[in-house]
């Protein structure tokens, strides 16, 4: 054979294999990733508890991004029913229960409201705004959220107290708020532990060493799409200039614990960056 034609048909087999690995790539980014559910573990020792009493567990989830669909409705049931199966002592959702700018791509605030109805806490479920949750518009999410037994956080703290006696200072604040400190909720005691709920982490600009113990966040979606190494990833949030950490990331002196969510945006994909909730324990 001539070893121009044996080049050709090397050249040939690794197109062919080329254009297969891409065409399972995109089914599993498209089909099988996107509908998975990772629960994460994470430890955090709150300093001012100085061990004393059992742990308590938080689950954290965001970027829902639930559209108008059937198929949705059984995403976020399925969500609903494994938060359920840790039960938590405490639920805090990240913001971003809507999809797009569109009342045609995204979920209604009522629709949601009754699939997150079963969330329930000893403790509480607790909410924020995202940037996206302006489809609707925010007051009617706030309504449909507070209806379903979900306490919306807008620039505003609330002190729970467990049973053994233990405090926590747990704040959340509007999305539209995060570029003005003086809304944010102060810090009420050093004693006490500060968890601070804020959607987008780039609040980080804005917070002072020693603000909040912990900052709790998700809008990066981890970036949604990245291939082995980091090669190449899509940022789903195009607007960062700093590469984030998972699960924790340190900017500024302050603690971040920062989710990759549950859906999508811009693209309908997640590859290497499945869907995910945090089992927060607490000790």
């Amino acid at each position: 054979m001539p070893f121009s034609l044996r080049i050709l048909r090397l050249f040939g087999s690794l197109l062919l294999g080329a254009c297969a690995l891409g065409v399972a790539g995109m089914t599993w980014a498209y089909l099988i990733e996107p509908n998975l559910l990772l629960v994460r573990e994470v430890d955090y020792r709150v300093p001012q508890w100085d061990g004393r009493g059992k742990p308590l567990k938080v689950v954290i989830a965001g970027d829902l991004h639930l559209t108008p669909t059937a198929f949705d409705e059984v995403r976020a049931l399925r969500y609903v029913q494994r938060i359920m199966q840790l039960k938590p002592d405490l639920i805090l959702l990240a913001g971003d229960y809507a999809r797009g700018s569109s009342t045609n791509a995204s979920i209604s605030p009522a629709a949601a409201a009754r699939l997150l109805h079963g969330l329930s806490a000893p403790y509480g479920v607790f909410a924020i705004q995202g940037n996206h949750d302006f489809t609707f518009g925010w007051n009617n999410w706030r309504r449909e959220l507070t209806r379903a037994g979900i306490t919306v956080l807008e620039n505003q703290s609330v002190l729970i107290t467990f049973k053994d006696g233990r405090q926590l200072q747990l704040s959340g604040i509007l999305d539209t708020s995060r570029n003005s400190k003086k809304r944010f909720p102060k810090r009420q005691s050093p004693d006490i532990p500060h968890f601070l709920l804020s959607h987008r982490p780039e609040v980080d600009r804005m917070l002072s060493h020693g603000d909040a113990d912990i900052v709790i966040s998700g809008h990066t979606h981890g970036g949604q799409i990245r291939l082995p190494f980091n090669f190449l990833w899509f940022e789903a949030s195009p607007e960062h200039a700093e590469a984030y950490s998972y699960p924790w990331h340190i900017s500024g002196g302050n603690t971040y614990l920062i989710t990759k969510g549950l859906g999508t945006s811009t693209l309908p994909l997640r590859f290497n960056c499945p869907p995910e909730i945090y089992l927060l324990e607490l000790h």
